[in-house]
């Protein structure tokens, strides 16, 4: 099968997910391009966009010159070279179709096309995000390419876009061939967005585990409590609550030491909370990690928090797949009752749940932690356990390959 796949931006460190997809189909001799919006920015690189030369397979949307005598330029170059100057009434339905001038104007909409022009028809697009599916159908019901439409969900794309505008998805719903829900709580969502439940299919985003080494984590008793947390540093991730709950369990005499891993918006704010608790020395911000160091962090960690809420915009976690890889590691998970982490995180027996922004229930669960080490081990294994059952790269890539099957021979 030919597979093209539609992401927010490449290659984007904290998406893994989305790799293990990608080169999980290589693995299985399809062919494989990637679209994305935005080029992600970083002198790092995660080792699967090298080892399968990825960037090779991909185009940027947003690639485009900044003055408007080198983008003009630029594009005729394209669309000769492409052999778009062939189909000049695709031209014409692409500037009428689009519509606003600004778009036009600026060239955008022809260098979609551009992106397509010189590369045959898919069995497959897959949008990564509920948001890239519009775009997808767009340029499928605009004749620039073709191949059944199949749309992951994975947490803000449905919690705020149906939210705000409940018709977003209407069309993609009526014309896609199948919707893959990350969680069961985005699944009742999707339905209650209007999806069709027959084309409904919640699938899980899979780990490679054999890439995390198993240990069970220990502790002597004078040794201190290494506390890690990883993500983005936005309001969904709760970490001004972790915190919170790390000053409040230094002050109960527990010795931690708490790693934030990740960069964000909220950094300052957070640093600026750090401060105002008097627990500089305990809390390290390391910003963006490659993903071995994110791995080694895990490893030499006791308690991974990921103390996810629901923002202010409705944003929210599916489940978020650090919390997996730590499991596999057999790190316990200290988290929140919130989108899909129940499915993942047993309460008392692979982590521990709490409710949202419960400062008090948080600490408590963390002294409670502190004071526990031989509980450690056994969490550990039932975390792992967990993970090898449900969220499998390779069990979870051979189902989305006979996904992609179904959807091909039906046709998009």
């Amino acid at each position: 099968m030919r597979i093209a796949y539609f992401l927010n931006e490449f290659p984007a460190l904290s998406q893994t997910f989305i790799l293990n997809q990608i080169t999980g189909m290589m693995d299985r001799g399809h062919e494989v391009d990637i679209y994305a919006k935005y080029r992600f920015n970083s002198d790092a690189c995660h080792p699967q966009v090298e080892k399968y030369r990825l960037l090779e397979r991909t185009r940027i949307f947003s690639d485009i010159p900044r003055g408007g005598l080198q983008r003009f330029g630029c594009a005729i170059r394209l669309i000769v070279g492409r052999g778009l100057w062939r189909s000049p009434l695709l031209l014409a339905r692409v500037l009428k179709s689009w519509g606003r001038a600004g778009e036009i104007l600026n060239l955008r909409s022809i260098y979609h096309v551009l992106a397509f022009a010189d590369r045959p028809a898919y069995d497959v697009l897959h949008c990564q995000f509920g948001t890239l599916g519009p775009l997808a159908l767009k340029l499928k019901m605009l004749g620039i390419t073709d191949g059944a439409i199949v749309t992951s969900f994975r947490g803000y794309d449905l919690t705020r876009n149906a939210e705000r505008n409940p018709r977003f998805y209407r069309q993609l719903f009526a014309t896609g061939a199948q919707f893959l829900p990350v969680s069961r709580s985005l699944a009742d969502m999707l339905l209650t967005a209007g999806c069709p439940e027959e084309r409904l299919h919640i699938l899980h985003s899979g780990i490679d585990c054999s890439r995390f080494r198993f240990s069970a984590r220990r502790r002597e008793a004078e040794q201190v409590t290494k506390v890690l947390s990883i993500g983005r540093l936005v309001e969904k991730k709760g970490l001004v609550y972790a915190i919170e709950a790390v000053a409040n369990a230094h002050r109960a005499g527990r010795k931690l030491q708490y790693t934030i891993v990740g960069d964000g918006a909220l950094r300052p704010q957070l640093e600026s909370r750090v401060e105002a608790c008097g627990i500089e020395p305990l809390v390290t911000f390391r910003g963006w990690c490659d993903h071995d160091e994110v791995v080694r962090l895990m490893e030499q960690s006791h308690l991974l928090v990921a103390p996810s809420v629901t923002a202010a915009d409705g944003d929210q976690e599916g489940i978020p797949n650090v919390a997996k890889e730590a499991m596999a590691t057999g790190l316990p998970v200290l988290s929140t009752w919130h989108g899909g982490i129940p499915e993942l995180v047993e309460n008392g027996v692979t982590g521990y749940l709490v409710p949202e922004r419960d400062v008090e229930a948080l600490t408590e669960r963390l002294v409670h932690f502190c004071d526990e080490p031989g509980a450690w081990a056994g969490m550990g294994e039932r975390a792992r356990a967990k993970i090898e059952a449900e969220f499998d790269r390779e069990q979870i890539n051979d189902e989305l390959e006979s996904l992609y099957t179904q959807v091909s021979q039906v046709g998009g």
